[in-house]
């Protein structure tokens, strides 16, 4: 079981560091990690699952003895099927505690593959084949999902696939169809049968990246990152076994693996998992805080969607009393959104920060300390970071305290690199440093604060979308001569992906038929531009590259201008300008001219920090003419 200590700053961070990692848990694997837990609190309820979410429903309880014998029987049953420590699981399955016992099953076994079932089948066909998958799991036939169907148009073109198994599905077994729900009892759940010996340099997961981007990209995970992820965070936001935790991010997202399962799990909690739709299932948002109240939960969270979502279910007649704080990432929380729910709802929202590639975690807002609004918190313990001059081109110039930058960071939770060596290339260097491509800086203290990407990927609700698929199919339109998309700020999703077009000499085309052309020519759904907008000519730099900055502030001054119209009313004419201010980053400078008169103007200052301070990445500045 994990075992926490308080964490209130960098001075406990650094106390910490006193003791070299590898003497700080013995357990060399997420397995041990679980079967330690197991061993010490066989009785507790490791998980509780919702079907539904209504609140009459009877849940399904799974104390830790069963847990760790699922376990043990999914990788007893991966191991008869072929599967050794080299061998590859791939799974696609929503939250049921099944995804569970495959994950960490599959990871006792060989290496776990979680795929975003919501991909299209080529694409995650691409996925298996760059993985190698030798087994797969994935929810049968299904009214609400097509999982199954997308498993059987790919089994074929897997040519390292040699079984299919399908949770709540058919059976076929003489085509290598089994049904995970019955062969999984032939086997011992009691102990490995392989009686594995586990190392931290063992690769456990291939988890993919940007879903939506045209070529996959395979991390891999190893277990001694893995149990260090699980470590740190149960450290920074205090984890114990009296904890009662939601956990209602998907298995294919290193949050929902790591932050929301693995973490709580080792350190002895009990998990809710609310529907096979998480937090996106409607009815769990309509009686979120009912839930919270019904199941005695303490701990709340979500990605930065859900909590704004969360800002407009009533509490009702909900008694939230017990819920102690809200912790969310995934992507950046608009500083209005954290003020309006520490004011609305009484809840304190402590973010982190990471990526796959750092196993999820690179800085975490400690829940023993007031949380840093706009900060995404301190570093974590035996990981080194730097931000680093955009100019310099070996990432040797550091930046001043609160100068932006290019972050790059170094310790125990890097990954070992993409399954392709190629792709390495620019992101892991080879002294062991990770380029995260993301832009922020750190204040005098040692916070951080992001403001934007060195990347041009749209974040839409901490999903990557990569602009080039947009790009690709808008350009295969014979009217079309250049495409370029880009980000436009949402207070809902962070982003949503729009795209400018710029039109061959004498062409005609209207936004509505573009619309119409990309619909099925762009797999992912999410990645589908919102707006279409067409320009005479597209904004080039000097050496005839597309200058998109220029795009995304035009885009961000027409949505502040939206946002604002307000002021009109008020009979104050204003105006928006978006652009990067060295120092600083994105900053929309508004210019305010008032007409009328008595004019509280503290009052109107105070309404548009409400209104911009709901969108991420962006600051903002207010004159008055």
């Amino acid at each position: 079981m994990i075992e926490t200590k308080p964490i209130t700053g960098i001075e406990d961070v650094e106390a910490l560091e006193q003791t070299p990692w590898e003497s700080v848990i013995p357990a060399e694997s997420t397995y041990e990690l679980l079967a330690d837990i197991a061993g010490k609190r066989p009785d507790a309820t490791a998980l509780t699952f919702l079907l539904t979410g209504a609140l009459d429903e009877e849940p399904i309880r799974v104390p830790y003895k069963l847990f760790i014998q699922r376990i043990n029987q999914a990788a007893n049953m991966f191991a008869d099927l072929g599967v050794g420590p080299a061998d590859v699981v791939s799974f696609l399955l929503p939250l049921l505690p099944q995804a569970q016992y495959v994950l960490w099953g599959a990871e006792a076994a060989g290496i776990v593959n979680p795929i975003n079932f919501l991909l299209q089948p080529d694409q995650i066909a691409e996925l298996m084949n760059k993985a190698g998958t030798k087994v797969v799991v994935a929810l049968g036939p299904n009214p609400a999902l097509d999982i199954w169907e997308k498993v059987m148009a790919v089994k074929d073109k897997v040519p390292s696939l040699k079984a299919v198994l399908s949770v709540f599905g058919p059976e076929d077994e003489a085509n290598g169809i089994y049904s995970f729900d019955k062969l999984i009892d032939k086997y011992p759940g009691d102990r490995l049968v392989s009686d594995r010996k586990f190392s931290r340099n063992d690769i456990a997961a291939y988890f993919h990246t940007g879903g939506t981007t045209g070529a996959p990209k395979l991390a891999r995970q190893t277990h001694g990152s893995q149990v260090y992820a699980a470590w740190a965070i149960s450290n920074f936001w205090q984890y114990k076994n009296t904890d009662i935790a939601v956990c209602g991010l998907p298995l294919f997202h290193v949050a929902g693996a790591f932050v929301v399962s693995l973490a709580p799990l080792t350190s002895g909690m009990e998990l809710v998992i609310p529907s096979p739709g998480g937090l996106r299932n409607p009815t769990i948002l309509e009686n979120h805080w009912s839930l919270l109240e019904k199941y005695n939960i303490n701990i709340m969270g979500g990605v930065p969607t859900s909590i704004g979502a969360l800002l407009n279910v009533p509490i009702g007649d909900a008694d939230i009393s017990r819920v102690e704080r809200a912790l969310t990432g995934g992507s950046a929380l608009p500083v209005q959104v954290e003020k309006d729910f520490r004011e609305k709802i009484g809840l304190k929202v402590f973010q982190m920060y990471g990526q796959t590639e750092s196993t999820v975690i690179i800085s975490m807002n400690p829940v023993l300390a007031e949380p840093r609004i706009g900060s995404v918190g301190m570093r974590v313990p035996y990981q080194q970071w730097k931000i680093v001059k955009l100019t310099s081109p070996d990432y040797s110039e550091e930046c001043e305290p609160n100068e932006p930058g290019l972050l790059l960071i170094k310790g125990p939770n890097v990954f070992a690199g993409y399954l392709d060596p190629a792709q390495n290339k620019g992101v892991l260097l080879d002294d062991g440093w990770l380029v995260t491509g993301d832009l922020g800086y750190l204040n005098d203290e040692g916070w951080l604060y992001l403001t934007g990407r060195a990347k041009d990927l749209i974040v839409r609700s901490g999903h990557n979308i990569d602009p080039s698929m947009i790009e690709e199919a808008l350009m295969q339109h014979p009217a079309v001569c250049l495409a370029a998309a880009v980000g436009k700020p949402d207070t809902y999703a962070g982003e949503l992906p729009a795209a400018y077009v710029e039109l061959n000499p004498g062409a005609s085309v209207s936004k509505e038929e573009l619309m119409d052309f990309v619909e099925s020519r762009i797999p992912e759904r999410p990645a589908k531009p919102k707006d279409i907008i067409i320009i005479e000519q597209m904004p080039m730099t000097g050496v005839g590259k597309i200058f998109k900055p220029a795009l995304r502030f035009a885009l961000a001054e027409s949505e502040f201008n939206q946002a604002l119209g307000f002021l009109k009313e008020k009979g104050i004419d204003f105006k928006i300008s978006v652009q990067e201010i060295k120092g600083r980053g994105n900053v929309a400078s508004v210019s305010l001219a008032a007409t009328a008169q008595d004019l509280n103007k503290s009052e109107v200052e105070k309404s548009i920090a409400e209104t911009l301070g709901r969108y991420t990445y962006i600051k903002h500045e207010i004159a008055w003419e």
